[in-house]
C-alpha cells in the first residue's frame, strides 16, 4: 500500500476505474469521520483525501466531509 499511497490521486482513480471498482453512488451524500492517519505522513494522508474526493465525484456522490476527527456532531 505505501507505493499506492505515493501515487498521484488521479492515477489511483484511473486504476480503480480500470479494475471496475467505481460503483454508482448517484445522489448519495458522503460523510467520512475518523479517516485514519496511522502510519501516514501528512502528504500521504492528503493524497488519500484527494483520491476519495475524486472517487466519490466520479461515482456521482457528494463528499460533504472528510476528516480525521472522530467527532460527528450534527
Amino acid at each position: 500500500m505505501p507505493q499506492l499511497v505515493d501515487t498521484a490521486p488521479e492515477q489511483m482513480l484511473e486504476r480503480a476505474k480500470a479494475n471496475g471498482l467505481v460503483v454508482p453512488l448517484h445522489g448519495y451524500k458522503i460523510y467520512v469521520y475518523g479517516a485514519s492517519t496511522m502510519h501516514l505522513m501528512p502528504k500521504q494522508w492528503r493524497i488519500l483525501r484527494e483520491f476519495w474526493t475524486a472517487y466519490f465525484s466520479a461515482a456521482g456522490a457528494e463528499l460533504v466531509s472528510y476528516s480525521a476527527d472522530c467527532d460527528s456532531r450534527r
